[in-house]
């Protein structure tokens, strides 16, 4: 659920943001046989959840409840939208004790595959927000992409925020899965750009442009390693050499974008 409206897992990339309160429930259900034949003690399910984007998870735990031929468990697990990016990892196990010994007190007898639920829409691959420009004495425009990094190494998913403008009407269909290509176009051009403007900004603080492979290499999460997926995707170039060409040849690098996103061909 998404803010207390059900939504699909499949649908969740376009349903949220970080304002939105996320919540994911598990229920099993298996015959008292099953769970009679158990003489240790009573099963539990377990439900967690992660983000590896952003460090956060939680857990929660349920005690099954019997009827007259089964029993039943149901788990949720609750995040804010603020504190996820990307992917989540959605993991279910029943466990039951078995002895006395205490490092078998949960043994696993019972679990799902991993569930990966993409929040990547089609947008970006960072928190979104849309909201009304104008109720927010924000200065007129589409929208705008604010990046709090200060180091080149600090983490993409929380240094970067999209603020989407829905005054816009262009916009409100971006925001509703049904955009107009260029105006996705526009939006992949914003941010390339943004992100590029950010790492030689950093760069120029930290040491120069010969620190930033040392940097990737190292913080796979950060800003730089976002950077460098940007010029590799769109630009077929990494990021230390996009940067040396942004110095020399800035009119280059735009043409370069411009070209990747395919902006306005054909329309």
């Amino acid at each position: 659920m998404s803010n207390g409206q059900p939504v699909a897992v499949d649908g969740l990339a376009d349903r949220w943001d970080a304002d939105s309160v996320l919540s994911f429930t598990v229920s099993v259900s298996v015959p008292n046989s099953k769970i009679e034949s158990l003489n240790d003690g009573g099963p539990v399910l377990n439900l967690s959840i992660g983000c590896k984007e952003t460090g956060e998870s939680t857990y929660s735990r349920a005690q099954f409840s019997k009827d007259s031929s089964k029993a039943y468990a149901t788990a949720t697990v609750i995040l804010n939208g603020s504190a996820v990016a990307e992917q989540l990892e959605l993991r279910a196990t029943v466990t039951a004790p078995f002895g006395n010994s205490a490092w078998l007190s949960r043994r696993i007898i019972a679990s799902r595959p991993v569930e990966k639920i993409n929040l990547d829409s089609h947008l970006v691959g960072f928190p979104t927000s849309a909201v009304s420009f104008k109720a927010n004495n924000l200065a007129p425009a589409p929208w705008v992409v604010r990046i709090n990094a200060v180091s080149l190494s600090d983490p993409c998913a929380n240094s970067i925020r999209l603020l989407l403008n829905e005054d816009y009407p262009r916009v409100v269909e971006l925001i509703e899965g049904r955009a107009r290509p260029y105006v996705e176009e526009a939006l992949q051009v914003t941010i390339i750009r943004s992100l590029l403007s950010t790492a030689q900004r950093l760069s120029s603080i930290e040491g120069g442009i010969s620190v930033v492979a040392d940097v990737i290499a190292e913080y796979p999460d950060s800003i730089a390693a976002a950077a460098e997926k940007s010029c590799r995707d769109y630009l077929n170039k990494s990021l230390p050499a996009a940067l040396t060409l942004l110095e020399r040849e800035p009119e280059t690098v735009e043409h370069l974008i411009t070209s990747a996103v395919g902006f306005l061909k054909g329309r």
